[in-house]
């Protein structure tokens, strides 16, 4: 007679979820409890607190607001810590709010976009060529405003086209449209190769450019730079295992992001920040193979 298949589960806690939907599905009730456990593992890793355990001048702000060049929108995301301390996540109550608006307009309530109290995010259209961002926190119908105005747009002259860095050939010169010196730094997001034919994703990863100090808006990426950067990327994509094969190349947008300083609540925590940022951004391939 035919036997139902049996499952052996293995799997850490924070893979349970998925080792009983390939035993044959979760009951209704289990999955309340998964759901519970899922929810505690990401509180476990981002050691969540009550909002209602703090005092407002505890909580601090941990936000951007970005708009890329060529874009109208204005995406604002982050989270509430508490304090100075940055490995700890702010669980906001059902009757406090965060909300967004831009220069003095309709303001926005924010959405949580994993479902959970954990990150907030809210996009909103820009009309203006530097559009005032006001982040508001609200707990018993007392408002507290942090506000930042983002810099102004920018645009990459050059490269253009779809440039390629090679690991054994010339830095790539690159020149923005602003006025200062090293006021922006560039980060890579793709997908890269290894030299035995394996993969894997690059996101928002630092390009170690350098700014050309004799010419407003300039920078140049270094192969060997480049090529350091996204084998450690590459390494810590594998388990951090040393023999990672090298990379072999890679598909990237660079972005390159002039960030402004905003002010936080005076009645919030001053460890708090709210930054601006524009970004302008260019495709680039690296080869390693010459």
């Amino acid at each position: 007679m035919p036997f139902a298949p049996r499952c052996r589960v293995s799997a850490p806690v924070f893979l349970v979820v998925l080792a009983l939907a390939g035993c044959g599905g979760i009951a209704s009730g289990v999955g309340d409890a998964v759901d519970a456990m899922v929810d505690g593992v990401g509180c476990a890793l981002r050691n969540c607190t009550e909002s209602s355990t703090l005092n407002v001048d505890e909580i601090s702000p941990r936000f951007s607001a970005a708009q890329t060049a060529g874009d109208n929108r204005v995406v604002v995301d982050g989270f509430l810590g508490k304090s100075a301390n940055l490995l700890t996540t702010v669980l906001i109550a059902p009757n406090e709010r965060l909300s967004v608006s831009l220069d003095g307009g309709a303001e926005v309530a924010m959405s949580n976009p994993d479902g959970k109290r954990l990150d907030h995010v809210a996009t909103l259209v820009a009309t203006s060529a530097q559009p005032l961002v006001q982040l508001v926190f609200t707990r018993g119908g007392v408002r507290h405003v942090s506000q930042v105005t983002l810099p102004a747009a920018f645009s990459v002259l050059q490269p253009t086209g779809s440039p390629v860095l090679t690991r054994g050939g010339a830095y790539l010169p690159v020149r923005l449209s602003l006025a200062g010196v090293g006021d922006a730094g560039a980060t890579g997001t793709g997908v890269c190769t290894r030299i035995d034919g394996s993969s894997f994703t690059v996101k928002n990863e630092g390009m170690g450019a350098r700014a050309e100090g004799s010419v407003a808006g300039g920078y140049r990426l270094e192969p060997a730079q480049v090529d350091d950067s996204l084998n450690i990327v590459s390494r810590n994509a594998n388990n951090s295992d040393p023999k990672t094969a090298a990379v072999n190349r890679c598909d990237l947008t660079v972005t390159w992001t002039k960030t402004a300083r905003g002010s936080i609540a005076a009645t919030m925590n001053a460890h708090g920040s709210l930054t601006g940022e524009r970004k302008a951004s260019h495709p680039l391939v690296y080869d390693a193979r010459s």
